[in-house]
């Protein structure tokens, strides 16, 4: 509970306290299971191995959510309603500015005290009057950040454990941060390895094909993008996988059959989320008080892996040259700049890479990268987020007619998929990736969704074919690889 829910209670400071120590014989994976941590994030690449960084959250001081138009904070003692007409991300800030800032901890270490969370693709409606009426495959949260009570930051770089605790401004309750570290250190000490089970999985897809459905929305969007109402546009298709096989297994599958550069495990008690997606959709790191960088990667044209280097060189040159995904790529890459152009300083926007290719597992795809500079003193942070979101890469050009597309078309509210995943920090800096290559989990099925970008020349089948090699990775990391194909 918070003063400024009862303001009759006493309220005490905030504060933080850490441990270094070292992580040689301990693994982000041992610790997410044997802490039954909320968040696990972490960075890894196909050819240069994990990232510096993995992320936890071992245990939920509260978290915000909204549903609908309800927004709640909840905690393990109560759950409120925040009766305050102020906007979802406004609560949100409200809420890091009562985070203890961080003292005497490496300034480049990530420590998401603003919420680590996801923004769901119809959160567009917050920022545009669009009404999104579709129903929904599952029952989640519309938007959720944690925040965390007590957090582990691995640096894999230095082999180090950075054990943090906090408590939050004007918290009710007291709580002694040292003895909190000294049990969570005791309980590493005593951790032992967890044995494989035994136990056999099964799983298996319970949606049905759809091909006809999939091909039908690329046909008509080829129609609007011919009648000059669209330039590109992305429709997506889902996949539902019955399985027993729980979601930090198949997180763990997936980590190591498709690292990217963003992978996550989220537990919300009544769903999970498990994801590698390789784009991030906005990345702001203040540079001093008056500026911060902003950077976006749009990938946009996607072949899958050849069965061996001659096959994959051979694909690799096919999609450098296509005419049409080269096409595609410059109307995404034109509405990053665009996106970005919309906060930073005039002139700053630039293209820092352009159509280089990006290996993953199952798929390569041609990528580019945009970086420009916020004034600080004109913009808040969050306005970078809401500049990007969402993505032109999920959506499509020009966005808003896009947006307003899919939902004719699509059957589903796209929910998680296609929304921001990841975190900010104390002071708002942030780092979200697009939610795809991602699947929820919830009453014994995983969710999965892929979609393709639409242009006036698109093959239907070809377009449907690339929403499938998308999702394999997720299908394999979940049935296995022989089951996966």
């Amino acid at each position: 509970m918070f003063k400024f829910l009862n303001p009759k209670q006493k309220g005490y400071p905030a504060s933080l306290e850490f441990r270094k120590i070292p992580a040689s014989k301990i693994t982000p994976l041992i610790l997410c299971e044997s802490f039954n941590a909320p968040v696990l994030l972490e960075s890894a690449f196909l050819k240069t191995g994990k990232g510096r960084f993995s992320i936890l959250i071992l245990k939920e001081a509260f978290r915000v959510t909204q549903e609908n138009q309800k927004i709640s904070l909840i905690h393990e003692d109560f759950n409120h309603t925040l009766q305050d007409s102020q906007n979802f991300l406004q609560i949100l800030e409200t809420l890091r500015n009562l985070a203890p800032t961080p003292q005497n901890l490496p300034q480049d270490l990530p420590l998401p005290l603003g919420g680590v969370g996801y923004l769901g693709y119809e959160f567009f409606s917050q920022i545009e009057s669009i009404q999104f009426k579709n129903p929904s495959l599952y029952d989640c949260y519309d938007n959720a950040f944690i925040f965390g009570r007590d957090f582990a930051i691995f640096d894999h770089f230095y082999e180090s454990l950075y054990l943090i605790s906090v408590t939050y401004q004007d918290e009710c309750e007291s709580h002694n941060l040292n003895q909190r570290l000294e049990g969570i250190i005791q309980k590493l000490e005593n951790l032992q390895p967890t044995q494989e089970s035994s136990k056999n999985y099964t799983s298996e897809i319970i949606s049905k094909d759809k091909q006809s459905y999939y091909t039908h929305m690329v046909t008509t969007l080829k129609e609007e993008i011919y009648k000059g109402n669209l330039l590109q546009c992305v429709p997506s298709q889902s996949m539902q996988i019955k399985s027993n096989l729980p979601p930090l297994k198949a997180y763990m599958n997936l980590r190591t059959n498709n690292p990217s550069p963003y992978m996550y495990y989220y537990n919300f008690g009544h769903f999970q989320i498990i994801g590698s997606s390789p784009e991030v959709l906005i990345k702001l790191e203040s540079l001093d008080e008056k500026t911060a960088k902003l950077t976006l990667r749009p990938i946009a044209g996607t072949r899958k892996r050849g069965m061996n280097e001659i096959e994959d060189s051979r694909l690799e040159e096919e999609l450098i040259h296509n005419e049409k995904e080269n096409a595609e790529h410059l109307m995404l890459l034109d509405l990053g700049r665009n996106d970005i152009g919309k906060v930073a300083i005039g002139g700053s926007v630039k293209v820092t890479q352009e159509k280089v290719i990006e290996k993953y597992a199952k798929v390569m795809h041609l990528v580019s990268e945009v970086e420009g500079i916020m004034d600080l003193q004109t913009h808040k942070k969050d306005d970078a987020l809401l500049a990007a979101f969402p993505a032109g890469t999920v959506s499509g050009a020009p966005k808003i007619q896009a947006i307003k597309t899919i939902e004719s078309l699509e059957e589903h509210k796209r929910g998680i998929y296609a929304g921001a995943i990841g975190y900010f920090t104390q002071s708002g800096d942030m780092n979200f990736a697009i939610a795809i290559r991602t699947a929820i989990y919830q009453n014994g099925i995983y969710y999965l969704q892929a979609g393709a970008g639409i242009v006036y020349d698109s093959i239907p089948k070809e377009e449907y074919l690339e929403t499938k090699n998308k999702m394999l990775s997720l299908v394999e990391a979940i049935m296995g690889e022989n089951n996966g194909k």
